[in-house]
């Protein structure tokens, strides 16, 4: 655990004198036999009783906490810290990060200078961190990830342990866990959301002590501990309670972590809470997870949810909203249609698919025609095939050699499909080698569903 740094600049101390004095009544300890036992004078010790210490009487209040046999955070604990004098700021720091969020940058720059000119020297201290942080989301938006990493390092170790400094500590650790998981470093994620766990404290908001055992969940999730990610999904689903979006969401993954451990009966309970919420909201984002919802029950039992078909095959693409709906969910049900080799409806949800060609990336491009090329196949349109082959191969990068391997072999079939070839045999020896990891692979496809780590 992280070793608790304090300083006195932000200790009420009147507050610590009361908890100090206290501690010492409760022990039934005299402030002489105390002056004795940590060689400290009396009139020191009465000093500090009275509320009169500064920054270098660390060390005395924490033999007095040593020789009184308690923690030192009884004495300096979260009632005695001071509380920041900048209500007057808060509205336009929120105001300057939700420009950032809009894409507002020139404004929460504007905002941000005209907050700094009117600090005065004891409100610079306590709103420097949310400066910071602010900073930190701008060089973000910008791409400029290397300069909001290190502002965010900055946020982390700057010293003091006040309440709203503690508030950015807590972003700043989830938002260098975020960017590390979108870099695909799981491990590197994983502990710095583990760090911000460390520095929960009574006053750290709702939403952030959510978003850190959110995070701790998914990314426990994503390194194939499930126990303990369920573990940390509870402990989001308790402090949720009050906010119908983040329960649903917490619901939501629980009900995926369960599945996981192949616990349908809790899956589905979880689940189906879930989509009662989203069936009842008409936006876009609801619809994309009612699908979700809709998929995982499909897969908890595809014969008594086969009424779900209908949603997806004849009703949804009529409904969805092409700008904002995740190509990629609706690439999930193809694959299980083709899965079960069931045909009939799958033409006509890849001719939508292939429609968005200009408004997806490469790798999504790739999927949707591998798709194709597989339903051809099946379907034994064996020209169709090919040119889907062709386009998959088109839209495949230096980093997709399984991929590339896959789409070359299957090209390769339709012109030499004789199993005495050498080619052909090596090759089958390849596919069955990447078929071993298809319980893997059937794993990976559920944790897409689950939500994305935040800040």
């Amino acid at each position: 655990m992280e070793k608790k740094m304090y300083n006195f600049q932000d200790f009420d101390p009147v507050k610590v004198g009361i908890n100090l004095r206290k501690a010492r009544q409760n022990a039934k300890v005299s402030i002489a036999n105390l002056s004795k036992n940590v060689n400290i004078s009396v009139g020191k010790i009465s000093s500090i009783e009275k509320g009169k210490i500064h920054k270098d009487y660390y060390d005395e209040i924490n033999s007095i906490a040593e020789s009184l046999n308690i923690p030192v955070a009884n004495i300096l604990n979260d009632d005695a810290l001071l509380k920041p004098p900048i209500e007057k700021y808060t509205s336009d720091l929120e105001l300057a990060l939700q420009f950032v969020t809009a894409g507002l940058l020139n404004e929460a720059k504007k905002l941000t200078e005209k907050i700094k000119i009117t600090l005065s020297s004891r409100e610079q201290k306590w709103v420097h961190p949310a400066l910071l942080f602010t900073q930190a989301e701008i060089y973000s938006s910008s791409g400029l990830y290397k300069e909001a990493k290190a502002i965010y390092k900055k946020i982390i170790n700057l010293s003091g342990n006040h309440s709203l400094l503690n508030h950015y500590r807590v972003r700043s650790l989830n938002a260098l866990a975020c960017r590390a998981f979108n870099q695909n470093e799981i491990i590197v994620a994983l502990k710095f959301t583990k760090r911000a766990d460390v520095r929960f404290d009574k006053n750290l908001s709702e939403e952030q002590r959510y978003n850190t055992y959110l995070n701790m969940a998914l990314l426990y999730s994503f390194v194939g501990y499930t126990d303990i990610a369920i573990f940390h999904a509870h402990n989001a689903e308790k402090i949720s309670q009050e906010n119908l979006y983040y329960l649903t969401e917490i619901k939501f993954t629980l009900g995926v972590l369960y599945l996981i451990k192949e616990d349908k009966d809790r899956a589905y309970s979880y689940i189906s809470e879930s989509l009662s919420f989203y069936q009842k909201i008409k936006d876009s984002d609801s619809i994309n997870n009612m699908y979700k919802c809709f998929y995982i029950l499909y897969k908890i039992d595809r014969f008594k949810y086969s009424e779900i078909r209908d949603f997806f095959e004849v009703n949804y693409l009529t409904i969805v909203d092409k700008e904002s709906f995740q190509i990629e969910y609706l690439h999930l049900w193809i694959e299980q249609l083709i899965e079960e080799k069931r045909l009939d409806n799958i033409e006509p949800l890849l001719d939508w698919c292939m429609g968005m060609k200009n408004k997806v990336s490469p790798h999504t491009n790739y999927k949707t025609y591998w798709l194709a090329s597989n339903f051809y196949k099946l379907s034994k349109q064996l020209t169709k095939q090919n040119d889907a082959l062709r386009s998959a191969l088109y839209f495949v990068d230096e980093n997709m050699n399984k991929e590339k391997g896959f789409i070359l072999f299957e090209l390769a079939t339709l012109k030499e499909n004789e199993s005495i070839s050498p080619f052909y045999e090596v090759a089958s020896i390849f596919q069955d080698v990447i078929k071993k990891y298809e319980h893997k692979y059937q794993l990976d496809k559920l944790l897409y569903l689950l939500p994305k780590p935040r800040y």
